[in-house]
């Protein structure tokens, strides 16, 4: 994205919230692609994934009242995609999410006793894939995804370019979706929610 166009995000909210309607659409016409392509990498639908991002933009103008409390509106509307794309998975899989009682979040399928068992076989099988990846796409996936840095501060910390770090994670998750779920890698248009148990908690595991 054009750092002009970044640059009239906080004008388009502003409009927005004075009710225009052809900031609403400058919005959504900028961010609409992107968002559409995150929530497919979470949902592997294109229709679910388009509706998904459609609702969020409902929601936005229906509260635009509102739209100037949020303070980066960019993360706002990913997240936003995020949430719904996990709902999306959720409702179609069976699988739900519990608060324990230490108010932490764990996914559960209430129809399989073993699904404890499950996840944490899953977990395991994760953490062999990521510590088999060569050392530079290892490093690189630890940073970004466990430790939560941004690209410019793992390529200043690995002396590579951001450019390096965005392929070598691509690379890391695609591997460890391969590994993990390799009917949906090798033929996404079979994908169905059979799948979707293991996709959610693969989702869980790698960006929670």
């Amino acid at each position: 994205m054009s750092t002009e166009k970044e640059s009239q995000i906080p004008v388009w909210q502003q409009a927005i919230a004075d009710g225009s309607e052809v900031a609403f659409n400058n919005l959504f016409r900028h961010f609409y692609l992107n968002l559409v392509h995150f929530a497919m990498d979470i949902v592997h639908s294109k229709s679910a994934a388009e509706e998904i991002v459609s609702d969020v933009f409902v929601k936005i103008w229906q509260q635009q009242q509102d739209i100037m409390r949020i303070q980066n509106l960019r993360v706002f509307l990913f997240v936003a995609v995020k949430n719904r794309s996990y709902n999306y998975l959720r409702d179609h899989s069976g699988w739900t999410v519990e608060l324990t009682d230490d108010n932490v979040s764990v996914l559960v399928q209430g129809s399989d006793p073993e699904s404890d068992l499950h996840f944490r076989e899953l977990q395991l099988q994760l953490h062999k894939v990521i510590e088999a990846l060569p050392e530079q796409c290892r490093l690189v996936y630890k940073l970004v995804r466990e430790d939560g840095l941004k690209f410019r501060e793992v390529a200043e910390i690995l002396q590579i370019s951001p450019r390096t770090v965005e392929t070598q994670l691509y690379r890391a998750v695609r591997k460890i979706r391969k590994v993990l779920l390799p009917d949906v890698e090798d033929n996404r248009e079979n994908y169905n929610v059979k799948n979707a148990g293991n996709a959610v908690i693969l989702w869980a595991l790698l960006f929670s």
